[in-house]
């Protein structure tokens, strides 16, 4: 998903919705306070799974935007 792609579905919703994410256990959920930039691996061609796709990267890779709690 691109940023784009993420205020089009944003727009539909209303705008004093909280902002969530699973919380550590992936039980319950917490407020979303960290949104910034940050370099990635990305490998679309792998099957999703919990673990996740893509890694951290200092060099090279694309920018994409990290969204999560602290």
């Amino acid at each position: 998903m691109t940023v784009n792609e993420l205020i089009q579905k944003l727009r539909t919703f209303d705008g004093n919705l909280r902002v969530v994410t699973h919380g550590f256990d992936e039980s319950n959920f917490e407020d979303v306070d960290i949104v910034e930039e940050m370099g990635i691996e990305f490998h679309d061609e792998r099957a999703k799974f919990h673990g996740g796709r893509h890694k951290a990267c200092t060099e090279g890779g694309i920018r994409a935007l990290f969204i999560d709690s602290s």
